[in-house]
């Protein structure tokens, strides 16, 4: 009896160690990129293709630490990466304004050629700036290998200012050799906006906050840090591959959840930096887009019964990109806000309009007759009134004042423009044209043709700034809730939306945001009413 048992359990050993000699070995993580360490909780960007179809990624730290690391948010189109390891207190980099780039700037690029184990740093300058249309990518006159790939590009401060990338390739189809390609860190702020607690009015500040020293030990210090933040990227590749997660797409029609819309391309293909899908090419097709999904909820709205308010615009439920990391700090951070379907005024309050309510008894005078009283400007906005006046009116038409949000979402859109009608500051001169032709600083509602958002709605700037519903914090979109906002519970101050004529280009951004006292009045301060769509 004992001999049979010893016979099964041998019989068993054997089989086991047979199964694991046949057994296919896990595939070995094997050096693929370079990365860059944005937080000190273990947050690293790299380039997208570095990690692409990864079975398993390893991020290796300085001093050959080995972590594993997990994929958090992913940009394909601009080739970017956002990787969170499972490490903490590292040493991160710092970041500059995007606004900081020049030509002919020295820069520093950092990584790991051809997937060694040594990092290498090789120094060049910008050879050249392809800014035609809304994707951007530096050009760099440095020796750049593949296995850069994700790597940190810095200014000679030391701060992040792109991530390299080999995505891109020479019209002949062939790079020319000490040729490379950066994108710039800016379009990593929807990743970075995944970073808990990460605190965009860090960037564009060194380490230690003042200007950058001088010398050979401070040279030495700053490329001792850039080092430090320098990682090498290994992943294990096999059969069943299967892609990193991504971050989930909006709601509206525009699958992708950063903030630059997309340009159609082929899956895999290499794209010529210098033949650019025109920046007014890619506004339009985002524009069509967003109206495609407004009629297709505006025909189904219209199926169940419901009518569509006279003068009003509707703007489909869905997320979209509020605020700016490069605005003033009342703007930042830049975070992804859902907003439930809503009605909106295509055209601010006209005087004609106000006057009605005002005969009827439902609202006081503006607090200056002048612009009110002359028949000429009865189709201008109507101003001089207080935050008050503003909501009475959309109390007197059932409706309300809109939130910040409502406001900015109807202004840009989902793709985080800076303006109603796309990302040039060309157009921001017409202002000059515009306030000299326009009395008391306004024009007739719907007059300025190329300031309509892409939902169709007119004059959100280069007319009157408008009162909206919410309290002003500065500090408020450190804590904005993700869905619906309606801005802080108490404050001193309203907000104030839009730009007149004469106002500075900044003022004129989608994502300015103005506050005065809800009893102030001006000549350019007027108000837009907005409803709910259940």
């Amino acid at each position: 009896m004992k001999q049979t048992i010893l016979v099964i359990v041998t019989v068993l050993v054997w089989n086991a160690s047979a199964w694991a000699a046949d057994r296919p070995a896990p595939p070995a993580e094997r050096p693929s990129g370079t990365g860059v360490i944005v937080h000190s909780d273990g947050y690293v960007l790299t380039a997208h293709h570095v990690i692409a179809n990864a079975r398993r990624v390893v991020v290796v730290t300085p001093g050959e630490v080995r972590t594993s690391a997990i994929v958090v948010s992913t940009d394909p189109e601009h080739d970017l990466a956002l990787l969170k390891a499972e490490t903490v207190g590292l040493s991160e980099t710092s970041i500059a304004h995007a606004g900081t780039v020049r030509l002919d700037q020295e820069v520093i690029a950092i990584g790991f050629p051809f997937g060694l184990r040594e990092v290498s740093v090789t120094r060049g300058r910008i050879a050249a700036m392809r800014t035609k249309g809304v994707q951007r990518v530096f050009q760099v006159d440095a020796a750049i290998n593949p296995g850069n790939s994700g790597g940190p590009l810095y200014n000679a401060d030391g701060e992040l200012i792109g991530i390299l990338t080999t995505k891109f390739s020479h019209p002949s189809g062939i790079v020319p050799e000490g040729m490379a390609f950066a994108v710039p860190v800016s379009y990593a702020t929807p990743l970075l906006a995944n970073i808990e607690g990460f605190d965009f009015s860090v960037i564009g500040k060194t380490r230690n906050g003042k200007k950058a020293k001088k010398g050979k030990a401070a040279n030495d210090d700053r490329l001792a840090g850039m080092l430090r933040t320098t990682v090498r990227i290994e992943t294990a590749r096999g059969a069943e591959a299967s892609p990193p997660p991504a971050t989930p797409a909006p709601v509206e029609s525009i699958k992708r959840q950063d903030p630059v819309p997309p340009i159609a391309q082929g899956q895999g293909e290499t794209r010529n930096p210098t033949s650019r899908t025109p920046d007014t090419a890619v506004i339009q097709q985002v524009n069509e887009q967003l109206q495609k999904t407004q009629q297709e909820q505006l025909l189904a709205l219209t199926r169940q019964g419901v009518p569509v308010p006279d003068g009003m615009v509707l703007i489909p439920a869905g997320e979209f990109w509020m605020g700016a990391e490069d605005g003033l700090p009342d703007m930042r951070p830049m975070h992804r806000v859902y907003l439930s379907t809503y009605w909106l005024d295509q055209h601010e309050v006209t005087n004609r309009q106000y006057r009605q309510c005002m005969e009827s008894g439902g609202c006081a005078p503006p607090k200056d007759h002048s612009a009110y009283n002359d028949e000429t400007r009865a189709d201008h906005p109507v101003t001089n009134v207080t935050w008050t006046q503003a909501r009475n009116y959309c109390g007197w038409r059932g409706k309300r004042l809109p939130t910040e949000a409502e406001w900015e979402k109807a202004a840009r859109g989902i793709d985080a423009r800076l303006y109603p009608w796309g990302n040039s500051d060309d157009m921001v001169k017409t202002r000059l044209r515009h306030s000299e032709s326009a009395k008391n600083g306004t024009v007739p509602v719907g007059s300025i043709e190329f300031a309509r958002s892409p939902y169709g709605v007119a004059d959100l700037v280069m007319n009157a700034s408008e009162w909206v519903n919410d309290w002003y914090a500065e500090d408020f979109y450190r804590s904005s809730p993700g869905r619906d906002p309606q801005g802080p519970a108490r404050g001193g101050f309203k907000v104030l939306r839009g730009g007149e004529p004469s106002d500075r280009p900044l003022e004129l951004r989608a994502s300015y945001r103005g506050w005065d006292d809800m009893s102030y009045w001006g000549p350019s301060l007027g108000f837009r009413c907005a409803q709910d769509a259940s």
